[in-house]
C-alpha cells in the first residue's frame, strides 16, 4: 500500500510539473494561423491576433490574448467588427474535475463593437461561418433540455473578477440614418455562486453624459430556472434618475413587481439628451417629472397602481394599466389631479382685440363697420390618425383647469377611445357659479370622420364666462343653453360647411353694454343710432332667450326675444357660418308694460327694426324706417294703446346709460309721441 500512494503521489507530482513546465517549451505563436482558421470557418470573418498569447495551467489555467481584431464584412464602414485589446481568462482546475466552473478572473480590456446594418438592411452580426449538422443541433439541443433548466447546466458557476475596462459600443444604420455610440464602458459582476447575490456596478457615456447602472440580484439560479428573486435596479444620470425594488421573475414572460422611482429634472433636457427635442411656449414648462408607484409588469403588460405623479406645477394620483400585447396599445386609467393650468402648454394668442387695421368705424350713414377681414375656414386636412394607434379608457377627476383666462372648477371627464372612434363624456363642470355637462362623439374609423356634440348648461354667469372664452364683455346674465350638433368632414372648412343641429338659450337679470335700445326706440335717427352704440351705454333686461336650429352650417333664429320693464326687442335672421356673414333683423319696441321677467313678448308697441348685415368682421347695423312705418302704420290704433297701455299717455323713457329704463315725461297726446319717436 506504501508503494501505491507513493506511485500515486509521484504520478501527482508529474503531472503538476508537466502543467507547470508544459506551457514554457510549447509556443502558442505557432497555433496563431490555426485559431484563425477555425475563426474563420466558424465566422466566415478574418481573426487576426497582433499581440502576445500566453497559457498557464496550474495552479489555475490562465490565457491571456492581447490585440485581437475580428473582420467587419466587406461592405462596413468600419475596417473590424470587434476589437480588443487584451483578454484573460483565470480558472480554477481542481472544480473543474467535479463538473463546476470557479474563474477567478475574466477581463476584456478595452473591447470595441461595430455594429452596423447597411443600406439594404442586412445586419453585420449576422456571421455566415459553416453551419453545425441538423444532427449536432438536435443532440445539443437534447443536451439542454435535459438539464431541466437553463441554469442547471451552470450550477456550479462561480465568478471572480470579472470586468470590462474602458470598452466601447458604435451603431449605425445606414437604412435609417440612425447613429449610437456608447463610450467609456466600465462594469464589474460579482457572483459568488448561481444561488448566492449577484452584484453588477457600471457606468457609461452616452450623448456626452456618465450614466451610472447598478444591479443586485438575489438568487440569479432561481430566476433562470423560472423562480422569482429579489431585485433592486438603478439609473444615475444628469439627465434622468430611475430606482426599482421588488422581485423580478423569468417564466412564460419576464415580470416586475415592486416600488418604482422615476426622477426627471427636465423633461425638457431629456429629450434634447435623447435627440427628440421639443418646443415649449414658456420656460416653466416640461420642466421636472416625478412617478411613483407600484410597478406590476407581466411581458407585454405594465400596470401602475398607487401612482403619484408630479409635473411641472401639476399633480395626479391614480391608476394605469398598459397592455401593448394587441395591434395596439391599450390604455386604462384612473386619475385624479389637482387644478391643471395648461396655458403654458399652449401657443401664444394671437393679438387680443382689434388693431389698427380693424377698428370700427362708421360709413357716414349710421352703420357701424369694420375694417378687418374674416379668416376663411381651413381646409386643410385634419389628421386622425393619432386616434387609432391607441386604445384608451380614462377615469379624470381634476379639482379644476385653467385654460388661457377660462377658470373650471371641479370637473369629472370619462374618455373611451376604440378603433379610432372616441367618446368624450363631460359628467360635471363647475363652470362660472353654474355647471355644465355634454359629450362629444368623434368617429375616424369611418371614410368620412363624423362628430355628435350635445350640451346643457345652467346657471352659468354669462359675462365672465364670454370675457374669459371670447374676450367678450357686452352681455351680462344667468345664462342656461342646451345644444345637439352633428358634423362630418375631415377639415375645419367642411366641418363648419356640414354642421346641422338645434339649440337654445336663455339669459335671465341680464344687461348688455355698449348699446341704449331705449334710447334708439326714442329717436332713430342716424346720428342717434350712432351715439346708441357707445362703450358708456348699456341697457338692462329681465330676460333674452331664443332658440335655433343649424343646417349646412347655417344657423336659423327666428324667436330671439327680449323682456324689459317698457321696451321689448325681438329677433330673426341668420348667421351662415361657412361664409362668415350675418344677415339678422333686430326690432326694439316701445311698450307700455312695466313686468320684467315673465312679461308679454309679444305686447304691442311702436318698433324701430335694425338691420344687421356684413361679414362677421364688418358687420353693418343700419335702421330699416321703410319697415318700420311699413309696420307700425297698419294699425295705428293698436300702436297708440300699445304705448300708452290704455291710460291716454305715452310713457317714455328718456334716460341714458342706468336711467335707459325710467319712465321721466308722459306725453299725452299720441301725435307728439310719434313726433319724439321718430324725431321732428
Amino acid at each position: 500500500m506504501k508503494k501505491i500512494l507513493l506511485s500515486i503521489g509521484g504520478l501527482v507530482l508529474l503531472v503538476i510539473a508537466v502543467l507547470l513546465v508544459a506551457p514554457l517549451f510549447i509556443s502558442l505563436e505557432d497555433y496563431k494561423p490555426e485559431i484563425a482558421a477555425k475563426a474563420k470557418e466558424a465566422t466566415g470573418r478574418d481573426l487576426e491576433i497582433g499581440g502576445k498569447i500566453s497559457l498557464s495551467l496550474f495552479p489555475t489555467v490562465a490565457i491571456e490574448v492581447n490585440d485581437v481584431a475580428l473582420a467587419n464584412y466587406e461592405q462596413g464602414q468600419n475596417k473590424d467588427m470587434v476589437t480588443l485589446e487584451q483578454m484573460a481568462l483565470e480558472l480554477q482546475v481542481m472544480p473543474l474535475l467535479s463538473s463546476e466552473v470557479v474563474i477567478d478572473r475574466f477581463v476584456l480590456v478595452k473591447p470595441i463593437i461595430n455594429l452596423e446594418i447597411d443600406k439594404t438592411g442586412k445586419p453585420n452580426w449576422e456571421l455566415e461561418g459553416t453551419q453545425a449538422p441538423a444532427n449536432e443541433t438536435a443532440t445539443t439541443e437534447n443536451s439542454e433540455s435535459s438539464d431541466g433548466g437553463s441554469g442547471a447546466g451552470l450550477s456550479g458557476l462561480s465568478l471572480g473578477d470579472v470586468r470590462i475596462e474602458n470598452g466601447e459600443l458604435h451603431f449605425i444604420d445606414l437604412a435609417s440614418g440612425a447613429k449610437e455610440d456608447i463610450e467609456a464602458l466600465n462594469l464589474e459582476i460579482s457572483l459568488e455562486a448561481l444561488n448566492e447575490p449577484l452584484s453588477l456596478d457600471g457606468r457609461l457615456d452616452w450623448k456626452a453624459e456618465t450614466i451610472n447602472l447598478k444591479a443586485d440580484v438575489a438568487n440569479l439560479e432561481s430566476l433562470m430556472n423560472g423562480g422569482s428573486t429579489a431585485l433592486e435596479a438603478s439609473v444615475n444620470s444628469s439627465p434622468v434618475n430611475f430606482s426599482f425594488n421588488g422581485t423580478a421573475q423569468q417564466a412564460s414572460a419576464f415580470a416586475l413587481a415592486g416600488a418604482l422611482d422615476l426622477d426627471v429634472p427636465s423633461v425638457k433636457g431629456l429629450t434634447d439628451w435623447v435627440g427628440a427635442p421639443i418646443e415649449r411656449q414658456s420656460e416653466e414648462t416640461f420642466g421636472p417629472l416625478s412617478v411613483k408607484g407600484q410597478l406590476d409588469l407581466n411581458g407585454s403588460v405594465v400596470a401602475f397602481d398607487d401612482v403619484s405623479l408630479a409635473f411641472d406645477a401639476l399633480t395626479a394620483q391614480g391608476a394605469l394599466k398598459i397592455d401593448s400585447s394587441g395591434s395596439v396599445p391599450n390604455i386604462v386609467a384612473a386619475l385624479s389631479t389637482g387644478v391643471l393650468d395648461i396655458t403654458p402648454y399652449l401657443p401664444p394668442e394671437t393679438s387680443g382685440g382689434q388693431d389698427a387695421s380693424s377698428e370700427s368705424t362708421s360709413d357716414g350713414g349710421g352703420a357701424v363697420q369694420n375694417a378687418g377681414a374674416d379668416q376663411g375656414w381651413s381646409d386643410e386636412a385634419i389628421d386622425f390618425s393619432g386616434l387609432k394607434s391607441v386604445n384608451a379608457d380614462l377615469a379624470l377627476k381634476s379639482e379644476g383647469v385653467k385654460i388661457r383666462k377660462i377658470t373650471i372648477g371641479v370637473s369629472e371627464l370619462g374618455i373611451l377611445l376604440q378603433g379610432g372612434k372616441l367618446t368624450a363624456d363631460l359628467k360635471q363642470l363647475a363652470l362660472y357659479d353654474g355647471q355644465a355637462r355634454g359629450k362629444v362623439v368623434l368617429d375616424s374609423s369611418k371614410a368620412t370622420p363624423t362628430t355628435a356634440i350635445n350640451f346643457d348648461l345652467s346657471g352659468v354667469q354669462a359675462e365672465p364666462l364670454l370675457s374669459d372664452s371670447a374676450d367678450f364683455e357686452k352681455l351680462l346674465g344667468t345664462l342656461s343653453s342646451k345644444a345637439n350638433l352633428t358634423t362630418q368632414g375631415a377639415s375645419q372648412k367642411a366641418m363648419v360647411s356640414n354642421l346641422n343641429g338645434t339649440g337654445d338659450f336663455i339669459f335671465q337679470d341680464g344687461a348688455v353694454k355698449g348699446v341704449n335700445i331705449p334710447g334708439l326706440i326714442r329717436n332713430v335717427s342716424l346720428d342717434a343710432l350712432q351715439n346708441s352704440f357707445d362703450e358708456a351705454q348699456s341697457t338692462d333686461f329681465a330676460e333674452l332667450s331664443g332658440t335655433y336650429t343649424i343646417q349646412q352650417g347655417v344657423v336659423n333664429n327666428q324667436d330671439l326675444s327680449m323682456i324689459a320693464p317698457l321696451f321689448r326687442l325681438s329677433g330673426k335672421g341668420t348667421v351662415p357660418m361657412p361664409p362668415k356673414t350675418l344677415d339678422y333683423r333686430l326690432e326694439p319696441k316701445l311698450v307700455g308694460d312695466l313686468e320684467g321677467q315673465g312679461g308679454d313678448s309679444g305686447a304691442k308697441g311702436l318698433a324701430v327694426p335694425l338691420l344687421i348685415t356684413g361679414s362677421w368682421s364688418d358687420p353693418k347695423v343700419a335702421p330699416d324706417l321703410a319697415g318700420a312705418l311699413t309696420d307700425q302704420l297698419k294699425d295705428p290704433s293698436a300702436l297708440i294703446e300699445g304705448v300708452t297701455s290704455g291710460e291716454g299717455g305715452v310713457k317714455l323713457p328718456l334716460g341714458d346709460g342706468d336711467d335707459a329704463g325710467g319712465v321721466e315725461e308722459v306725453i299725452e297726446k299720441p301725435k307728439e309721441a310719434l313726433q319724439k319717436l321718430f324725431g321732428n
